[in-house]
């Protein structure tokens, strides 16, 4: 049998299902639990590498062993108190900045034209990333901005950025549910071709078969935000 031929990718297959199922059906009620344990985990591990490697850089190896560990120890403390207290803050004001940049360059490209993505985006080969292909030199020398009509899409791009970032702020448990929801549809979209391959008999190979299920994947996002819109959503519920 394919399973007791690899018991362990059995069970991180079915560790990562669970994960995924239980992130669809209930994203908006683990939300605060979510960010509380990856703030903890998040601060613990910056605070442990503030301790054990920057500040012994920092004392030029005045630091023994002992005192080295109890820095590290320390801050490891310090770093996952305040990773826990700042990450719910970080994530709203992270979801309102990235509302706020998407709106104001969705709108901008939408009012200008596709003649400021031509002067931004000039990749110098297939296999450059966007952002090292994304030039910004391009459109200052062209005398974009000095155009009046530009300026006035530009104003008004810019508006729609802050009333969407509000917006985001505003509604970021629902932002954040969301992303959650689809993570764990993309982990469950993910891990269906790998049980399809087990059912049909086929051993397990996670790094071969495992691939994003797009179709998989728009239906257990909506299905896991159907779902808990109708636990959440009755009754003049946070997400009426």
């Amino acid at each position: 049998m394919p399973v007791t031929e690899s018991p362990l990718l059995f069970a991180l297959l079915c560790l990562n299902s669970l994960v995924g199922l239980v992130l669809v059906l209930g994203a908006y009620d683990l939300k605060g639990l979510v960010l509380g344990w990856t703030g903890w985990i998040a601060g613990a591990f910056g605070g442990g590498v503030l301790g054990w490697v920057v500040l012994p850089e920092l004392a030029a190896g005045s630091l023994t062993t002992g005192g080295r560990v109890g820095f590290a120890a320390v801050l490891v403390l310090i770093g996952a108190v305040f990773g826990r207290a700042l990450l719910p803050f970080v994530a709203r004001f992270a979801v309102a900045i990235a509302a706020f940049v998407v709106s104001t360059l969705a709108t901008l490209v939408f009012t200008v034209g596709e003649s400021v993505l031509e002067l931004v985006y000039d990749p110098a080969g297939p296999d450059e990333s966007v952002i090292e292909a994304v030039q910004v030199e391009p459109i200052v020398e062209s005398g974009l901005f000095s155009q009046p009509e530009f300026q006035q899409f530009f104003l008004v791009s810019v508006v729609v950025g802050v009333v969407a970032g509000v917006l985001a702020m505003r509604y970021a448990d629902l932002v954040i549910s969301a992303a959650l929801t689809g993570l764990g549809a993309g982990v469950l979209a993910t891990t269906y071709p790998v049980w399809r391959a087990l059912v049909a008999g086929d051993g397990i190979a996670l790094a071969q078969q495992a691939e994003l299920s797009t179709v998989l994947f728009l239906v257990l996002l909506l299905g896991g935000a159907a779902f808990q819109y109708a636990r959440h959503g009755r009754n003049g519920g946070p997400l009426a």
